[in-house]
């Protein structure tokens, strides 16, 4: 296959330190801003692998010529939609920007041990970016990534995108971080839909086609058509008060929702405008497992999507002091619950903590999982 890339051999670009905010009334995806050239398969076949780049700078390594804390990107995430998660590490808490061209795609400041992440709130367009990030620190002095990110994302909504790492000079060769040739071996006893990446250190992106939801009934010839696909999924489940549960979720495609168990009906509601519903009702906690079977209704009153959720009693008390849970569903990463739940993507650290039993390998977790989210003051508490 050929792939393409950007300006590979001598500076890539002068890159303008000034950036604008993304417009919010624009569209919810940005276009490529750099034009692409291509670059030849032979230069594809020389590009290093993160771990042949990694042995390769050992080999060379010279000692006291690194400066202290740089500015590196150590994980770089694209799924087929164009959502994506940058990661790395660079100085305590300096302000990092990451931008294609003029156009700033999001920033973030580095914590006390110098790492940072930030997810793309705006997903990335079909087709080439050239990204680069900066970073500056405390002191005010700015320094660039010595290496640029190379993004090619592509028309259909199944393959991979292609994601590299771009040297400043023509003397070294691109690092493919991602590409579309990458085989999923997470978890060979699970399918590989089934696998989410929740690592920020280099692990297998094993769930960028889990990112599209269930489309498995969408024809492939008319990849317009998944849009009207139903779906519902729980995301949350929170204590309403020392009996009954709140569980809220989303939908596509129905007005009302109900929830049964082996009990009979849990509870229903109306779906809002913005797919948003919200059901309440009580569990037996003495039960172990309590399957909880959602079904999606049309105007007609015909169910048009289904969902079980195995729901386990232990799982259940782990919220019970007041920290919410979350459900986690195709396309979920550690680093984007934790950014959107924390407010900060490393903070996934503090939910692998809390949710220890549940969490055996960092690197994966899997739809229909429930994991409880710390609360601030816990969090703060932990780390005292």
């Amino acid at each position: 296959m050929l792939y393409i890339l950007f300006a590979v051999g001598g500076v890539l670009v002068a890159i303008a330190l000034s950036m604008v905010l993304l417009d919010d009334e624009g569209g919810q995806q940005v276009k490529p801003q750099s034009p692409s050239i291509e670059l030849s398969q032979s230069a594809i076949d020389k590009a290093e692998t993160p771990d042949a780049r990694k042995d390769s700078d050992t080999s060379l390594q010279q000692p006291d010529v690194t400066p202290a804390a740089p500015l590196t990107i150590d994980l770089a995430r694209v799924k087929p939609d164009g959502a994506a998660v940058f990661a790395g590490t660079a100085a305590a808490n300096a302000k990092i920007r990451i931008f294609e061209g003029d156009i700033l795609l999001g920033e973030t400041v580095a914590n006390a041990n110098g790492e940072w992440v930030i997810v793309l709130e705006k997903s990335l367009a079909a087709g080439q970016h050239l990204i680069s990030v900066a970073m500056e620190r405390s002191d005010g002095s700015t320094e660039m990534a010595d290496r640029s990110l190379a993004v090619e994302i592509y028309q259909d909504t199944e393959t991979k995108p292609l994601v590299a790492l771009l040297p400043e000079t023509a003397t070294e060769v691109p690092v493919l971080i991602q590409s579309p040739d990458d085989v999923d071996a997470a978890n060979p006893a699970a399918p590989a839909s089934e696998a989410i990446v929740a690592d920020a250190t280099g692990a297998d992106a094993a769930a960028a086609k889990a990112a599209m939801g269930d489309t498995t009934e969408a024809a492939p010839t008319k990849p317009q058509a998944k849009s009207q696909i139903a779906a519902l999924a729980p995301s949350a489940i929170i204590w309403r008060d020392a009996s009954r549960i709140l569980i809220s979720g989303t939908s596509r495609g129905g007005v009302r929702v109900t929830v049964n168990d082996e009990k009979g009906q849990f509870g229903e509601a109306l779906v809002l405008a913005d797919g948003a519903w919200q059901v309440a009702g009580s569990l037996d906690m003495d039960i172990a497992v309590n399957h909880l079977r959602f079904a999606l209704f049309d105007e007609a009153n015909h169910i048009i999507a289904r969902y079980d959720l195995p729901v386990k009693a232990r799982d259940l008390a782990k919220g019970q002091d007041g920290s919410p849970l979350v459900v986690v569903n195709k396309g979920d990463m550690l680093w984007r619950i934790a950014y959107h739940q924390l407010g900060e993507g490393v903070k996934y650290v503090d939910i692998v903590r809390r949710n220890q039993q549940d969490i055996n390998d960092p690197d994966l977790i899997y739809p229909k999982q429930i994991f409880a989210v710390p609360q601030p003051s816990a969090t703060a508490s932990d780390k005292n």
